[in-house]
């Protein structure tokens, strides 16, 4: 009995490879590029998963974020400007609770959280590399990118200006508001949660 199955699946096997091989074939479509399958503004991880190749320091990115006008929106030092403060004294916390930082400070024009507040230097990257600069995005280089990155981070007094961020180094930055999140089912300490850790998300 066990044998007629084996033949029985054999064959239902070997009919639907030949199937398949005599299937028409309309000349449609191509084989992705990695470059399409690997896009270089695609997500970063928040450990840094898909960083690319490249470095750079905060030097470098000073005279970027001059050069490549990230100044014109965030001001000369990233504390200035109509857009968002990414640099300056505020952390993270509640409006109103005298732990420094203000969700609506600057007029509410930055509802969300600062350079400091990310979960990780990664996403800082991410972002940048994604969204920057603001509608000529894909204009800068992964040298640019990390460079920008180290800038920011120096400014915010989390890295040394010579520092060289790369994809080794830039995981490796710890950001004060990680700790403000809450665990993923990943984390080495979903399943040993106790008081005064971040809450829990349901997975």
């Amino acid at each position: 009995m066990r044998c007629n199955v084996i033949v029985v699946v054999t064959m239902i096997q070997v009919c639907a490879a030949l199937a398949h091989a005599q299937a028409p074939s309309f000349g449609l479509g191509r084989t992705p590029t990695e470059s399409e399958l690997n896009p270089p503004y695609a997500t970063i991880g928040p450990e840094g998963q898909g960083l690319p190749p490249g470095s750079g320091t905060a030097a470098q990115g000073a005279v970027l974020f001059i050069g490549r006008g990230c100044s014109i929106c965030h001001g000369p030092t990233g504390a200035e400007g109509p857009g968002p403060h990414l640099t300056g004294t505020h952390t993270y916390g509640m409006r109103g609770t005298g732990s420094g930082y203000d969700a609506l400070y600057e007029g509410g024009n930055f509802q969300g959280r600062g350079i400091k507040n990310f979960f990780s230097a990664p996403l800082v990257w991410s972002f940048i590399n994604k969204a920057m600069p603001l509608q000529r995005q894909g204009h800068l280089t992964m040298d640019e990118v990390y460079s920008l990155t180290a800038y920011l981070l120096y400014r915010n007094g989390l890295i040394q200006e010579d520092d060289v961020m790369d994809a080794n180094s830039l995981p490796r930055v710890q950001l004060p508001g990680r700790e403000t999140y809450a665990y993923n089912p990943q984390h080495p300490a979903w399943s040993s949660w106790k008081p005064g850790l971040p809450k829990k998300m349901s997975k």
